[in-house]
Formats: C-alpha cells, structure tokens, sequence
C-alpha cells in the first residue's frame, strides 16, 4: 500500500513538472512572438518616417528650384543642377535622380546680360520696396546714389539674394569671391553684407573713373582693366547691352525716387 502511494506520488510529480516546462515553453514562445511583432511594427514606422522625410525635403527643394526659377523666367539663362549622396561622394548632375533625395541648384547669369533677353525693360516691373533700409544706409555710407544702387542689383540678381552664376558670381549684387573677400564680405547669401560689400565696390569703381556712372557699370560687367584699355564701354556685345539696361532702370528708378520724394 506504501509503495502504491508513492509512485502515484512520483507520476504526480513528473506530471506537474511537465506542464510547469510547457507553461515556461509556452511563455518563451508567446515573449519572442511578441518581439518579432514590435520589431516588424517599428520597422514599419521608421520606413514611414524616412519616407515622409524624403517627400518632405523634395517638395522643399522643389519650392525652392521653382522660386529661384521664377526671377528667371524670361531671361532663358537659368541651368538646373541636381544635387546628391551616392555612398560617400557627392554628385552633380543635369537630371534628378531616381528615388534618391537631391537638391537643386539654379545658377542664373547675369540678369541684364543675356543679349537675346525678351525682357521690356522700359516696363519690366521694378522692385521699389526691398532691402531699403541696407541699400539707403549703403549708398549713404558711400556717397552713390541709391536708385543706381538699385538698378544695379536689378540688372544683376533681379533683387534675388539666392541668385548664382557658373562663372561663382553670387547673391544680389553678384559679387565673385575675390571681390566678395576684398569688400569684407563673408557670405555672399547674406542680403546686408552683399549689398554693402557690392557698394563699396561699386563706390571703388566710381572714384576710378571720376564719378561716371556708365563707366562704372561698364568695369562692373566686364572689370576695370577692360575699360580703361578701350578708354571706355568695351567692344563687347553683352556689356554694351548690360550698360544699356543699367541705364533705363537708373532712370526710371530715379524718376520713381523723385515722385516718391514730392509725395
């Protein structure tokens, strides 16, 4: 009768022992499901977070390749650059690429340049309110006049302080970087630091040839070497044009400077 007990006992005990690892095994089971569903479901947001990023960062760089463009429009100079990470190199190209986030770069020559400008520069609109402040406080500083200031940097950027040339010409005034560097200029983007470093140029130029406007917007196009070796506007068909344009927004500026004065 003892010796039933206990090996009923003993089969108990091996019972209970059983289902106690098949409750742990079953544990273990439903902790590592559990893990694999966070696993997938945190996959799944960082993919959406990513994805949402880079929508987010090209619908930006497409608003911006569109404003840039905007000021170019019928200039016919702008050139597209798209801008990207391939491993650990940078790449420039003329297409965008494929499912990749990019960056794009609109380099504009010279506003006022282009010879085959459709612009009516008679009646192109003209940009009376912006930066007044640095442009009067400039041409002040200097001593130039500021509706020459402003016709100067409407033939340049057409008042765009984003604007850039292949040649690396840059922001309102287009100032390349050597200049950029001699007038004090560190970042060219920087609306308050291009327009005064382009018009102490500007002001440098003035003194070289006595006070005469044209002069000066001549050797700002094609730099004062070049017109003092032709002892006036260089033969050359894009300055002759640049100065022209310079002119009639100097005067219709003026007279807008005038009637805004007798108000």
């Amino acid at each position: 009768m003892v010796r039933i007990l206990l090996l009923t006992l003993l089969v108990c005990a091996v019972l209970a022992t059983r289902v106690v690892a098949e409750d742990v095994d079953t544990s273990h089971g439903e902790d590592k499901k559990l893990e694999s569903i966070d696993d997938y479901e945190k996959q799944v947001r960082e993919v959406a977070e990513k994805t949402a990023a880079d929508a987010k960062a090209r619908r930006e760089a497409e608003r911006l390749a569109k404003a840039n463009a905007a000021v170019s429009t019928n200039s016919g100079e702008a050139f597209k650059v798209f801008k990207y990470k391939k491993g650990d190199s940078t790449v420039f190209a003329d297409s965008a690429p494929y499912k990749i986030h990019y960056d794009v770069i609109i380099y504009n020559s010279c506003y006022a340049c282009s010879i085959t400008s459709k612009i009516d520069w008679f009646n192109t609109r003209l940009h009376l309110t912006e930066f007044s402040d640095t442009i009067e406080a400039a041409a002040k500083q200097y001593k130039i006049d500021s509706a020459f200031v402003r016709a100067v940097i409407h033939a340049e950027s057409a008042f765009n302080p984003l604007a850039q040339s292949r040649k690396g010409a840059m922001g309102l005034m287009q100032l390349m970087p050597q200049t950029a560097k001699e007038m004090g200029v560190v970042d060219c983007t920087n609306p308050e630091q291009n327009i005064k470093g382009g018009v102490k140029y500007l002001a440098s130029l003035l003194q070289i040839f006595n006070g005469n406007e044209t002069l000066a917007a001549a050797a700002y196009n094609a730099g004062p070497n070049a017109v003092t070796k032709h002892g006036g506007i260089p033969p050359y068909e894009e300055t002759q044009t640049y100065v022209k344009r310079v002119n009639i927004l100097w005067t219709r500026y003026k007279s807008q400077k005038v009637l805004a004065g007798n108000l």
